[in-house]
Order: structure tokens, then sequence, then C-alpha cells
């Protein structure tokens, strides 16, 4: 069965089927969710949501989502999109957020560490260190080029599929 789903505030929605993750909801609508998260891991909040409506159709909360969140959090309705997955009928709304931890220490610069070490390295280690940043950076950014196009493509397959769906059911005159 379809379930309703509707992202804000950029007002993205469509129809998913019951078991998908709402990460997964996000990236087949193009919704700006999560462009950090490494779906299903949990090792980061990028990915969180604040459910507006439809929380009773959502998996529980998991051990990830407890230790990452906290309750307090959880009783405010966040939710990781990557963990919760979608197991009952009806309409959802969601809220993206910028959520951040209320206990995040201050970064760590290690710029001077990375430089000191980059520059005890012989010439040949440090092009073939800068080689495989370069390929690193460039596999990311192609990743990230090739999620648009599928997610567009995913969004008019869902409206076809949707419109013929609605065509079947018209009563016929």
């Amino acid at each position: 069965m379809n379930v309703s789903i509707t992202f804000e505030p950029s007002g993205i929605s469509g129809l998913v089927a019951q078991g998908t993750y709402l990460i997964e909801a996000a990236r087949r609508m193009g919704a700006p969710l999560g462009a950090g998260c490494l779906a299903g891991k949990g090792d980061c909040p990028s990915c969180v949501v604040a459910i507006k409506a439809g929380a009773s159709l959502l998996s529980p909360p998991t051990s990830i989502e407890n230790k990452l969140l906290g309750t307090t959090a959880l009783s405010d309705s966040l939710r990781m999109a990557c963990q919760a997955k979608i197991e009952g009928q009806g309409d959802i709304v969601l809220m993206v957020t910028a959520y951040r931890p209320q206990e995040t220490p201050p970064p760590v610069d290690l710029s001077g560490d990375i430089e000191k070490k980059f520059g005890e390295l012989s010439l040949n280690q440090k092009i073939a260190a800068l080689l495989k940043f370069e390929a690193i950076t460039m596999s990311e950014a192609f990743d990230a080029a090739l999620k648009k196009p599928i997610a567009v493509g995913t969004r008019a397959f869902d409206s076809v599929v949707s419109r013929a769906r609605a065509a079947k059911t018209k009563p016929k005159r």
C-alpha cells in the first residue's frame, strides 16, 4: 500500500510504499534531506526531521536514535530519516530540520598536524596523496551529480504511475 508523504518547507510530496525508510523517500522525490547521510549508518544527525503528522505510521525509535538524539528530542517528534521506516498507511508530514546535538564538542583543528605529516612525505608520496584526494573528491562530486537526475526521474515515474492509477479508478461514463 502507498503512503502520502510531504517534506516541508520545500512542499515536495508524493506516494511511497510501506516499508520505505524516510531517507529513501526523500532521495526518490528529490527532497533536500540528509546530504551527508550514509543511509542507515546512524553516525550523524544530518537526516533529522521533525514529524508534524503521521508519527504513529513510523517504526519505533531505534537504539541508534536513542543514543544520538536522546529521549528529549525523540519526545519532541524528532527522528532520523535513515532509521525511521514507514509501517502504516496514511499521510506523513515532515519538517526538514537543521538539528544540532546539545552536547557537541568543539571541532578539533587538525590542519597543523596534517600539514606537518604532509611536509614530511617524499615528493612521490605527496603526489600519490594528492591524486588520492582528488580521486575521492571527483568520486563524491560524481555521486552527488548522479543523485539529482535519478531523483527527478523517480519523481516523474511516480507521477506517471499515480496518474495511471487515478485514471483506472475513475468511473467510466
